[in-house]
């Protein structure tokens, strides 16, 4: 057992005493590990199947030790789920009043009883780790999650590549609010202290990283940023560690706990970081995303990403899913989509936001859309934000004209009619309607970034 609960410092803080009327539990109470192992000769992987097939476990050629940490079951690298209710409750089983807050919460590992999640399915061909299993409430005893989770797992040289999908399987069918999710939960050594991203304004050109300190002491420790580069690694005092890279996304959580500085993978003390994408999670929603890591030198991490990179403008089509853009304050037909993401406004004014994705405004002049809209008012909003703004402001914003005929148009919106769009883009967000229009209704099939004539 962990001498702190760091291991889910996510949404909610308690000290140790919380903690340990949670568990009430000792380490005696866990099974034994029983690990399956990939292998390349430059890095080694393991899972542990008597912990959900969390990743408990990997070494380098270079520094064999072990430079995950498991101090307790909310570490280890592991996918980790958020949406409503809050408090979430299964009978008349309630939250352990730390962790309350965070609502509906599956993770890979166990619950913060010490009870570990269970393993249905897994093989290894030596080439390839498939696992699957059914995880269980954080903050609820002895509870399963109502989902089911699944990983694959390969390696190339000093990078692993990962797979990673959420299956639903919810009674509840209510539309909860966006909600972030660690994509996944990453949890090393503390050895590991130092978190290291590029976060500057013009990625890919081998600008200066930056150390991104925390405190930890804050009621939220973890700092929030955004990669620009779409990477991060924790590493050792020496530039060594471990590299995150999430090729479509930008915002990053993470820091240092603690402030023991261990080789330990129990020891109390860690490091983390994790991707993060705010998610409208649906009831029976199917949901992939892929996650790379790289075990190494920091500079030969930033190197090997940024081979890895896409750094075209970003371009979303609505065929299946959301394309990780959230919808507030309206509702829409939820997962899966079927070619397009059509939206029903109510009584308050909606927003859709896509994710943090990062692109030069010089890169990409125009924006084309297909949409169909139906209501009264034709008038929507496009939003856009750099990377210094927290939120989306009406100066950073162009109207666009739509035809209310319920037919699918081309749209092309020219940011070139403002002088706010320039510097590094971070997001997007659309206002469909300019006043409250209960009833209307937008449907997306794509927006896509036109890339600038050079």
């Amino acid at each position: 057992m962990g001498s702190n609960i760091v291991g889910k410092t996510w949404l909610a803080f308690a000290g140790i005493a919380a903690f340990l009327s949670c568990t009430g539990l000792g380490a005696e109470s866990l099974p034994e590990p029983k690990m399956t192992f990939l292998d390349n000769g430059e890095v080694r992987i393991g899972m542990d199947l008597a912990l959900g097939g969390a990743v408990t476990f990997i070494s380098s050629k270079d520094h064999p030790g072990n430079i995950i940490n498991s101090a307790d079951l909310g570490r280890q690298i592991q996918m980790s789920h958020y949406s409503g209710p809050w408090p979430f409750e299964v009978g008349d089983k309630k939250p352990a009043k730390a962790w309350a807050g965070l609502g509906w919460n599956p993770i890979q590992t166990g619950d913060c009883f010490l009870h570990p999640s269970q393993v249905v399915e897994h093989k290894n061909d030596g080439k390839e780790i498939y696992i699957k299993c059914i995880p269980m409430q954080w903050p609820l005893e002895n509870v399963p999650g109502d989902c089911r989770f699944e990983t694959w797992t390969t390696l190339d040289g000093p990078v692993i590549h990962m797979r990673f999908r959420c299956t639903n399987l919810r009674q509840d069918k209510t539309q909860y609010r966006p909600c972030p999710q660690e994509l996944p939960a990453v949890y090393t050594i503390s050895r590991l202290c130092r978190l290291m991203s590029y976060t500057g304004d013009k990625p890919f050109t081998q600008g200066e990283v930056t150390h991104v300190t925390n405190d930890w002491h804050r009621p939220w420790p973890w700092t929030r940023f955004t990669a620009t580069e779409g990477w991060a690694a924790l590493v050792d005092d020496h530039d060594w560690g471990l590299g995150v890279f999430k090729e479509d996304g930008g915002e990053f959580h993470g820091g240092i706990h603690g402030d023991g500085r261990s080789e330990d993978p129990k020891h109390g003390s860690t490091a983390y970081v994790a991707p993060i994408h705010m998610e409208n999670f649906d009831y029976n929603i199917v949901y992939e995303h892929r996650t790379e890591f790289m075990v190494g030198r920091l500079a030969d991490i930033r190197q090997r990403f940024n081979q890895m990179a896409v750094k075209t403008p970003p371009a979303w089509r609505f065929e299946q899913d959301r394309q990780h853009w959230t919808v507030s304050e309206a509702t829409d037909q939820g997962f899966p989509l079927h070619g397009e993401w059509r939206i029903q406004c109510g009584p308050r004014n909606p927003r859709l936001e896509s994710g943090i994705r990062c692109w030069r405004a010089d890169a990409a002049s125009a924006m084309k859309l297909r949409v169909a809209f139906t209501g009264q008012s034709t008038e929507a909003r496009v939003y856009w934000k750099r990377l210094d703004d927290d939120k989306f402001d009406r100066q950073k914003s162009l109207t666009l004209k739509l035809n209310a005929d319920g037919q699918f148009h081309a749209y092309t919106l020219d940011f070139a009619h403002s002088a706010a769009y320039r510097g590094l883009i971070t997001g997007l967000a659309i206002e469909p309607v300019a006043q409250p229009q209960p009833g209307a209704e937008m449907a997306i099939q794509s927006i896509e970034l036109v890339p600038s004539r050079k």
